[in-house]
């Protein structure tokens, strides 16, 4: 009867714990992809800033991998069915991919835009891997 008892209060104590924790769990699921170009994102710790490269040259000496990066240029060239040619203003080139399961047709051929993406760097080569554009403004 008394280790019954005790159960009974441990199950009660795990329950409280459970309950409590997943009071928590609905602010980060509800945390959404980035929607835009701004510096902060919505599900990054408050308090901080995303300092990013806003130039292909920065991208070259300073860029690592996975990092997030905004820039304004041009789609001049297609390479291959995912893979274009981007210019950003200082005439600086670039490899991008545009990832074909995605709708990109709201974009054009040496139409200024502005990109999200995020740097795919490798041993011999930096790409960019196109999150998001659109028409620059």
């Amino acid at each position: 009867e008394m280790s019954r008892g005790l159960g009974d209060v441990y199950k009660r104590q795990k329950l409280m714990f459970v309950a409590a924790f997943s009071a928590l769990i609905p602010l980060s699921v509800n945390a959404a992809a980035p929607q835009g170009f701004g510096q902060e994102f919505s599900s990054a710790p408050q308090g901080f800033r995303m300092d990013t490269l806003k130039t292909l040259q920065e991208v070259y000496d300073k860029g690592y991998d996975e990092q997030m990066v905004v820039l304004k240029g041009r789609f001049t060239k297609q390479l291959s069915r995912e893979l274009f040619e981007f210019t950003d203003e200082s005439g600086k080139t670039i490899v991008c991919e545009l990832d074909d399961d995605k709708n990109w047709s709201h974009i054009k051929k040496d139409e200024l835009v502005e990109i999200l993406a995020e740097i795919d760097k490798g041993f011999r080569k930096i790409e960019l891997e196109v999150i998001e554009a659109r028409p620059a403004r």
